[in-house]
């Protein structure tokens, strides 16, 4: 009896550190041009628990590929299963954009803004 009881901890414990990580589970389906101004953004949250916070960066570019901005929206408190698809407003810096494409899916704010800002986040002037 004892050895089952351990055995049933060791295995509930092996399932617990197999949970995929949100950028493994968490998936934009489709980022679609609304007009110069707006996207939809088409989301599944397939991990198998509920996100805290995600955060989503995505790259314009034009029609031949060539980048013309950056932009970064989030989530918080995204169940499991949980799916939307929502409209989002383009960045001033965007430009006449064509396509939209996710540059990255993380629960880390900091890393986020480094992947739509470069190395390292906006560093504000003191005033």
């Amino acid at each position: 009896m004892n050895r089952l009881l351990v055995l049933g901890l060791f295995a509930g414990g092996m399932a617990m550190a197999a949970e995929p990580s949100v950028a493994e589970c968490f998936k934009v389906n489709a980022l679609l041009k609304m007009d110069g101004d707006h996207y939809w953004a088409d989301w599944k949250n397939s991990c198998p628990y509920t996100i805290d916070s995600v955060y989503i960066a995505v790259e314009f570019a034009d029609h031949v590929g060539k980048s013309v901005g950056n932009g970064l929206w989030a989530l918080h408190l995204v169940g499991p299963g949980l799916a939307r698809v929502i409209r989002l407003s383009t960045p001033e810096t965007s430009g006449v954009f064509e396509r939209i494409r996710v540059r990255r899916i993380t629960t880390d704010l900091e890393q986020a803004l480094r992947g739509i800002h470069g190395s390292s986040p906006p560093v504000h002037a003191a005033q």
